[in-house]
């Protein structure tokens, strides 16, 4: 017999006040072994989602039997199964915006050297479609952390929330747990209205290590054809000099433009 959990959403768009909690459980590894290209052991897995063991290994078992996840024979760590990836391609074959930013995300991560990101609103959540890792010999790298909302602390969510209308945006913060994962992270709704306005004026967003510790993020709009900003392009990358920054800025910005270009945006908005 399947077991359900009564669980409150704080947001339109969340988790169903009634949710099966195997299932649940389900997407959450398949949320957090999609942040890990390397894989994870199944201890590690179980301890980053607070699972015990076992329930982790029947869960993995059937996502296994189904081929959503794969384990390597050798190392014995669990990844993104193959079916799963089917399933994910046949999403962006529907989807403009893969195909549109695929190659400027590219020269981004090529001139910058960072780790790149495309990523989109959905369902009150940051959702990276593009992600290719930096080329740098020290990177910028994020943990996932599932069921966690970090829109209020991350580059890109506060950049989608800036070009949202701001009563929507009020009250998806009011309605969130903003979470204060750094001593730098915003948590108060009317501080990060605030920062929606000046980043909406200024066509960026910055993430001042608010996310994590160490970690620094840029984010830029990009605009489909009818102006509406369907997307954030963003790079990540190690905290230092504020020249770097600085530097990164422009290449964002013309990255979101480009992307913003090749979806038929106005020039005005490209």
């Amino acid at each position: 017999m399947i077991s359900t959990d009564e669980k409150s959403s704080k947001a339109d768009g969340h988790r169903s006040s009634l949710t099966i909690r195997s299932v649940d459980k389900a997407i959450d590894i398949l949320e957090l072994l999609g942040h890990e290209s390397h894989g994870l052991q199944i201890s590690e897995l179980a301890g980053r989602l607070n699972l015990n063991v076992s329930t982790a290994h029947h869960l993995l078992a059937t996502l296994k039997a189904r081929g959503l996840v794969a384990q390597d024979e050798r190392t014995k760590t669990y990844r993104i199964g193959s079916r799963l990836v089917g399933l994910v391609n046949g999403f962006l074959a529907g989807t403009d915006l893969y195909p549109a930013g695929l190659g400027p995300v590219e020269e981004m991560r090529d001139v910058t050297g960072e780790t790149s990101y495309l990523s989109i609103f959905q369902g009150g959540e940051v959702v990276v479609m593009i992600a290719l890792t930096g080329l740098r010999p020290v990177q910028a790298r994020r943990m996932h952390r599932p069921g966690q909302p970090n829109l209020h602390s991350t580059a890109s969510g506060k950049l989608l929330l800036a070009f949202q209308p701001r009563e929507q945006s009020a009250a998806l913060l009011a309605s969130q747990d903003l979470a204060k994962f750094t001593p730098r992270t915003i948590t108060a709704v009317d501080d990060l209205l605030g920062e929606l306005d000046a980043i909406h004026s200024q066509g960026y967003a910055l993430d001042r290590e608010e996310d994590y510790t160490g970690v620094q993020c840029i984010a830029a709009p990009v605009f489909a054809g009818s102006g509406e900003c369907v997307a954030a392009v963003s790079v990540s990358y190690p905290a230092g000099p504020p020249e770097r920054t600085r530097d990164l800025i422009p290449l964002v910005i013309a990255a979101g433009r480009g992307i913003s270009a090749n979806l038929g945006a106005h020039p005005g908005r490209a």
